[in-house]
């Protein structure tokens, strides 16, 4: 790519011999003065309402300033005056998608490719609402078309190729294109983040604590910053009042301000005097009823409410992988909906008519999310948990964030939009149901014979230099050691073993652990690590209830972040409080005296293995009882009409 084109106007105007003052409004448009072609196109249809040309300007200036709303039936009238003008289609496909009817708005940009099959435009656009969908492999060869019968770089088609593929995990082929684009155009922080992102991955750590400075420099530490917030909190360095500047900038960037400004008439009605009804309706929103690691803490969670103090709504915005896990929670739920193929406005609309009194969004900016459904007010009390370490960024789509004393600390509370509601011990819930088997051989496992061996078994964009830095330090003192690590996608395995080399510690030392389909296999083959190292700034969540379930203890630094904080809420939870530690030096030298004295490891094993019966971490039926003091507490503020923090 050579540079980018400017970007063109969002709808166009076919140019035609005309009368003196359409010509003067065809100059407007072409010079994108959107006012003054909303002027003049007004001017035009108070004498002739019908004048074609008039009605696609007028819908073009609205569409520009962003008036979403308002262009809506003047497009459509514009369309239904020429019905196979691909371009009437195209426009109606643009106003919908700005309303979040992305569903709809496929419908039109796939008329308007009927009509015109190679118009590069459309064909973004159509890729565009397909990944708001989350269709994001769908997505991809839309966008390609787009780049190929585009004239030159089509810079903005390329961009949204590359968020596609990050989205769906093919991080090598996103990493190539933001690298590109980022070779073009250093000043475009998005991009950069998004690479920063992708390198992340893939464990490609090349000049990203430079990168890191760039991006905190092009966006005045993080206030302009408009990515997915998701991703800034594995980005070392960056602080809590950054991750909420990073997420209110998103929420405001994706989401139509006429929804986030709106009244909120759904609360403002809510209640008055006793429940007509029993039992409160509790619904859980989420992608991840599935083999995924949210799907496989919530099971107990969901078995063990009280049906008799509550009614349990399951609402799947995701795949069905046909899986146990997934069986399990469907059977779970007093009633379980598969939304997954709903707009954001019918999924409102079902949690609206289902009466659900607290509806708990489990995703929160994560890939798969709806946070959209929840910025129209579906149910009178929002809540954010479990799947997001983060504040959503605007008090519209959430009004508590479930949290617990340590990941999110009352002193806290300014970097949340939400009111803080604590769980009294650990936020994350444990499945144990699952009993632990006999470990297999170490052989089996892939593991040496003999030696020490640390595990991390961790997304791979939770690694980042000075963990490795930490990590084979440790590893080069402790003598005859392993580290043990899931098997990360592409070729982030090789770079791995490459900083392993560059670190002076024999690549051979670091194993990876293959998949396995069933999870009681994969926890009965933890319990032969010895020692689990958690890793910073986003530490290990689900994966840390594992291997602690497992009956390994885990070292881990405690953050200042809610992401690098979950690892001491689990030490703590667990009984293990001595293993959280505060610096990257004690840290080190905690684990390393572990591995130096076998007594003393054996000892917190074994304290381990007792606390499982009985500690607050895997205290499944009090955890619960717990959430519902929790969600009673928010309801009967919300029929006061006050809300203060839970805690």
């Amino acid at each position: 790519m050579k540079g980018s084109r400017k970007k063109s106007p969002p709808v166009g105007v076919r140019r035609s011999p005309l009368d003196p003052a359409s010509l003067a409004l065809m100059r407007l448009v072409e010079a994108v003065r959107y006012p003054e072609v909303e002027a003049a196109a007004r001017r035009i249809l108070d004498g002739r309402p019908s004048h074609p040309l008039a009605l696609k300007a007028l819908g073009f200036a609205l569409i520009g300033q962003a008036r979403f709303e308002e262009a809506l039936p003047i497009v459509r009238y514009s369309l239904e005056r020429n019905p196979d003008d691909p371009e009437a289609h195209n426009n109606l496909g643009i106003v919908l998608s700005a309303l979040m009817r992305w569903d709809e708005s496929i419908r039109c940009f796939a008329r308007s490719l009927e009509i015109k099959p190679r118009d590069p435009e459309v064909l973004k656009n159509y890729g565009v609402a397909l990944s708001r969908m989350h269709q994001w492999d769908e997505a991809v060869p839309y966008f390609l078309k787009a780049i190929e019968y585009h004239p030159g770089d089509y810079v903005e088609a390329i961009e949204q190729l590359a968020s596609a593929l990050l989205a769906s995990n093919r991080n090598d082929e996103a990493w190539t294109c933001f690298n590109e684009l980022w070779k073009n155009d250093r000043s475009n922080a998005a991009i950069l983040s998004q690479l920063l992102t992708a390198s992340l991955k893939r464990c490609d750590w090349d000049e990203l604590e430079a990168r890191l400075l760039t991006l905190r420099s092009l966006t005045a530490d993080y206030r302009s910053l408009t990515d997915n917030p998701f991703v800034v909190l594995s980005f070392p360095g960056v602080c809590a009042e950054e991750q909420l500047r990073v997420a209110a900038n998103f929420a405001g960037h994706s989401i139509p301000a006429s929804v986030l400004d709106a009244p909120d008439l759904h609360l403002a009605v809510g209640r008055e005097g006793p429940l007509p009804r029993s039992r409160l309706r509790i619904a859980y929103l989420s992608a991840d009823y599935k083999t995924h690691p949210v799907g496989q803490i919530m099971p107990q969670v969901i078995e063990l409410h009280d049906r008799a103090q509550v009614e349990v709504f399951g609402y799947s915005i995701g795949v069905d992988d046909h899986s146990e896990i997934r069986k399990r929670l469907s059977a779970a739920f007093d009633h379980f909906v598969d939304l997954r193929d709903c707009s954001v406005i019918e999924t409102a609309n079902r949690v609206r008519a289902d009466e659900i009194d607290i509806l708990v969004d489990l995703n929160g900016w994560t890939a798969d999310g709806r946070l959209e459904a929840l910025a129209l007010r579906a149910a009178p009390v929002q809540v954010t948990w479990l799947g997001y370490a983060g504040t959503t960024g605007h008090p519209k789509l959430a009004d508590y964030l479930l949290g617990d004393p340590v990941v999110t600390p009352l002193q806290h509370e300014h970097c949340y939009t939400e009111t803080l509601a604590h769980l009294p011990n650990c936020y994350l819930p444990a499945d144990t149901s699952i009993a632990l088997g006999p470990p297999p051989s170490r052989h089996a496992a892939g593991l040496p014979d003999e030696g020490f061996v640390f595990c991390s078994f961790n997304n791979s964009y939770k690694f980042n230099p000075k963990v490795f830095d930490l990590w084979c330090r440790l590893l080069s003192d402790a003598g005859e050691s392993c580290l043990w690590l899931s098997q990360p996608g592409g070729t982030a395995q090789d770079r791995l073993r490459k900083e392993f080399e560059v670190r002076g510690v024999d690549p051979a030392r670091l194993i990876f652990a293959p998949r396995v389909e069933a999870r009681a296999d994969h926890l009965s083959r933890l319990q032969l690590a010895d020692l689990a190292l958690d890793p910073f700034p986003y530490n290990s969540h689900s994966t840390g209830l594992d291997v602690l379930w497992a009956g390994v203890p885990m070292v881990a630094l405690l953050g200042d972040t809610f992401p690098g904080r979950v690892g001491a809420s689990l030490l703590r939870a667990s009984g293990l409080e001595e293993l959280i530690t505060t610096s990257p030096d004690e840290y080190h030298q905690l684990a390393l005296a572990l591995v130096r004295n076998p007594l003393r490891l054996h000892a917190l094993r074994a304290r381990l293995a007792e606390n499982r019966r009985h500690c607050a971490l895997f205290d499944m039926p009090g955890f619960v009882g717990s959430l519902e003091k929790v969600y009673l507490r928010m309801w009967n503020d919300h029929l006061q009409g006050a809300r203060t923090p839970v805690v």
